[in-house]
């Protein structure tokens, strides 16, 4: 029987710039799992309360102090060798200057942008509820005009079924109004035309209006 490893991880978000971003930090290449990208966090040893661990962990790891709070989820992943039970907590980061003491990098991204990284096999769920929540949350229902011009209808934010990344459900306010769906992460993402940068799609409102 495989062993089963308690982990608990921080998702530690702040404003930068008017914008929402988390805190990701990339594993060591000596460590398993080398280069991937994670949240901070780490084992909790035996007769140790969640809560503690993951103060511990980012003290040991990034020379913080945090302050752990509600389980913003929870799941399972069976690696080869083992099985890890991984709490991800919405965390404060209260004091400290990070410091990478363990890890590679360190960055403050956009839940949009996690595509671009490649993270720890186990962290998939956790990205996937992320990013659902962040599209529910900034992407309205309604009309949003495409930057070449075509105005569309978002009626709803999914789920692909395999993967549970978000899509976005949106209709077409021309023509035969196909029904489409479309990565979230595309949808709001920025797009460089003639040295000018400006949104994939803006929101115009209510539909009708």
């Amino acid at each position: 029987m495989k062993k089963r490893v308690e982990v608990v991880a921080a998702l530690i978000r702040r404003e930068i710039d008017g914008e929402e971003k988390m805190m990701i930090c990339q594993r060591n290449a000596q460590k398993s799992n080398p280069l991937l990208w994670e949240f901070v966090g780490g084992k909790v040893e035996e007769g140790e309360s969640l809560e503690a661990a993951l103060i511990r962990e980012c003290a040991e790891e990034l020379d913080v102090t945090v302050m752990p709070g509600a389980i913003y989820s929870e799941t399972e992943y069976e690696y080869p060798d083992i099985i890890v039970h991984l709490t991800l907590f919405l965390t404060e980061l209260i004091g400290g200057t990070v410091q990478l003491k363990e890890h590679a990098d360190l960055r403050w991204i956009n839940p949009m942008e996690i595509p671009q990284f490649r993270f720890c096999p186990a962290d998939q769920h956790f990205l996937a509820q992320i990013q659902y929540d962040y599209a529910k949350e900034h992407i309205a229902l309604g009309r949003w005009r495409h930057f070449k011009g075509n105005c569309y209808e978002v009626i709803g934010i999914a789920k692909h079924s395999e993967t549970l990344d978000p899509m976005v459900i949106y209709r077409a306010l021309y023509g035969e109004g196909g029904i489409w769906a479309r990565p979230a992460h595309m949808w709001l993402e920025m797009v460089t035309r003639d040295g000018k940068t400006f949104p994939r799609f803006a929101y115009e409102g209510a539909t009708g209006l």
